[in-house]
């Protein structure tokens, strides 16, 4: 009988939307290295579609919007639809943050790029236990 080497299973899954590749990629690589399964997407569709398949995972996406200054009504529903599936955490560099409650929007947190991976990682964890919590 072979033995494998014992892989620890990952802390969670987190489905990370983000159009640029390289700062995906820097994603993918620090949250692997902290002990998540990591899972891309490169356009909202997709990001659906990866949440079908995955179940609901946590989220972490760059919500850019179609305006620097404001979501539209369409865009408020989008998000709140995400963060009512899956513990959502946004990022974004556009200004419309400055106006946006997390509440409002139904996601753990919102996030202003430039973005220090620790507060990435602690809004992660956040969701974590939120999720134990409400077990």
């Amino acid at each position: 009988m072979r033995h494998l080497p014992h892989r620890p299973r990952p802390l969670a899954h987190v489905l990370v939307l983000e159009d640029d590749a390289d700062f995906r990629r820097v994603l993918v690589e620090f949250l692997a290295g902290e002990g998540f399964e990591v899972s891309t997407c490169d356009s909202y569709s997709a990001l659906r579609q990866a949440m079908y398949e995955y179940g609901a995972p946590i989220v972490l996406a760059d919500f850019w919007g179609t305006s620097h200054i404001e979501l539209s009504p369409r865009e408020r529903d989008e998000v709140r639809e995400l963060g009512g599936q899956a513990p959502t955490i946004l990022l974004t560099g556009r200004a419309w943050i400055t106006n946006m409650d997390p509440q409002d929007l139904n996601v753990v947190s919102i996030l202003a790029k430039p973005i220090e991976l620790d507060e990435i990682l602690e809004q992660i964890r956040r969701c974590l236990n939120l999720a134990s919590e409400s077990r």
